[in-house]
Order: C-alpha cells, then sequence, then structure tokens
C-alpha cells in the first residue's frame, strides 16, 4: 500500500486556501504530506492555522502573495526554495473568470483571466524546475476545467486560458518525461466553490439547467475533484503523464441529454 501514500513528500498549492484548493490541500496531508505550502491572494489566519492544528507535526507555510504577476510568483518560488530541499508535487489550482461574452470582454479582464489561468501555472512551473524531486519523482497537476473540453457558455476567454493549460499539460509531460516529472490535469465541471457561489448569488436558479444537463444531475463537491488531484499525485499512478482527466459527472460524454438519460 506504500504507492498510497505521501509520506516524506513536500506539495505546494495555489489558491490552496479555499474550495478545490483548501480540499486539496487537506487531502494530500490526509494521505500523509510531509510539507505544504499554499499561496493565496488575501489572508487567511483561519484556515493555515486550523491546518496547522489538525496536522502539527507537518511543515505547513502560508504565503500571500498574486500568483498573476512576476513579483508575486517571484515571493512564492523564494519561499518554496527556503523551507523545502526538494518539491514532490505542485497544485495549479488558482483561476478566475469573468462570466462575459467576447463582444462585452474587456482588454484588462481578458488579461486578467489570461495571466491568473495560464501565466501562473507556466512561469511557477518554470521556476520550481531546479527544486522537483528527480530521485522519488515529482508531479504537476494542473486545475483546468470542462470549458477547456468544449464550449460551456462561461466566456471564450476563460475556455481558452483552460484549454491551453490542458495543451501545456500535454506538451510539459512529454518534455519533463526523462526527469520523473508527470504532469497531469483534472478538468473540474461546475462545482460548489466561493467563486461560483458569488457568481450565481443574483440568480441562484441558474444551476437548474446545470443540473438537469449533466448526466449525474448535481454539481460537484470540492472533495471530488480534490480525489483526483491526490490520486494523480500519489506514487500509485506512477505511469500516469499528459493525461487530462474530466472530472465533470458525464458532461463531457453527453452530446444531448435524450430519454435513455432522463426521462420525459
Amino acid at each position: 500500500m506504500e504507492g498510497w501514500s505521501l509520506q516524506g513528500r513536500n506539495f505546494l498549492v495555489t489558491g490552496g486556501t479555499k474550495g478545490i484548493g483548501l480540499a486539496t490541500s487537506k487531502a494530500l496531508l490526509a494521505h500523509g504530506a510531509a510539507g505544504l505550502i499554499v499561496c493565496s491572494r488575501g489572508p487567511s489566519p483561519e484556515v493555515v492555522s486550523s491546518l496547522q492544528s489538525d496536522y502539527s507535526d507537518r511543515t505547513i507555510v502560508h504565503v500571500q502573495c498574486d500568483v498573476s504577476t512576476p513579483e508575486g510568483r517571484t515571493a512564492l518560488v523564494n519561499a518554496t526554495k527556503k523551507t523545502f530541499s526538494c518539491l514532490h508535487g505542485l497544485v495549479n489550482n488558482v483561476g478566475i473568470n469573468i462570466r462575459k461574452d467576447i463582444s462585452e470582454q474587456t482588454p484588462d479582464e481578458y488579461h486578467s483571466i489570461m495571466t491568473t489561468n495560464v501565466d501562473s501555472a507556466y512561469f511557477l512551473s518554470k521556476l520550481l524546475a531546479d527544486v522537483f524531486a528527480t530521485t522519488d519523482g515529482a508531479t504537476i497537476v494542473n486545475v483546468s476545467s470542462a470549458a477547456g473540453l468544449q464550449s460551456s457558455g462561461t466566456g471564450a476567454a476563460y475556455g481558452l486560458s483552460k484549454a491551453a493549460l490542458n495543451h501545456l499539460t500535454r506538451i510539459l509531460a512529454c518534455e519533463w518525461a526523462t526527469r520523473k516529472i508527470r504532469v497531469n490535469a483534472v478538468c473540474p465541471w461546475m462545482t460548489m466553490t466561493p467563486m461560483l457561489e458569488d457568481a450565481i448569488k443574483t440568480n441562484p436558479n441558474q444551476l437548474d439547467k446545470v443540473k438537469a444537463w449533466t448526466p449525474m444531475h448535481r454539481l460537484a463537491q470540492p472533495e471530488e475533484i480534490a480525489a483526483p488531484i491526490v490520486f494523480l499525485s500519489l506514487p500509485a499512478s506512477s505511469y500516469i503523464t499528459g493525461q487530462v482527466l474530466a472530472v465533470d459527472g458525464g458532461l463531457t460524454s453527453q452530446g444531448f441529454d435524450g430519454p435513455c438519460v432522463t426521462p420525459s
């Protein structure tokens, strides 16, 4: 069962103090991770204190920074290298969306989405290249979206950013395979995170259509996305790299919601 343990391994999770990132942080620690760095744009003292209290025998560090900027990424990388002699896993989880169609999206909004969703993952992977573990192997898991696999009606800029993240996953997996660095991505569908709650607060009923169209007829919980992220970080998945895994309740398998799926 040792392939199912993260004992002795160190991880970095961006956006690791809420939503999918927090669920991932907790799951990594539950699987035995020895060290964890989480970052967020704002302060998160209560969340970090709770993690440190629950896992007092581990190294848990919070870095407040904006990874969409070069300065924020430099601060995070410096803190990581100061804390760990080697890094066994990076979870590029941070992401934003400003839900507008292409005719309404402003240039500033477009660039904010791209720098947060794409630049952060690209440059953090690059900047941390020399600290990734090579003996035991290391993993990168990019948290993408079903919007990067097909149109989801949540905006061209967001879908474009996630499609780019998926292709980065495939290319980097090939470039770094001989370095024992595996790179995979997960593509969640609608997940009940603080970001989604904020997006629908003016019209919660808009989720009714989402649930009706999804074969499992419900949204995901953050823990259901964290589980495959952790699996792809475990030694048990040691021959999996370059994969883009849809975690979507069956959404991307469905072309039309016919009577065999949802009887009329």
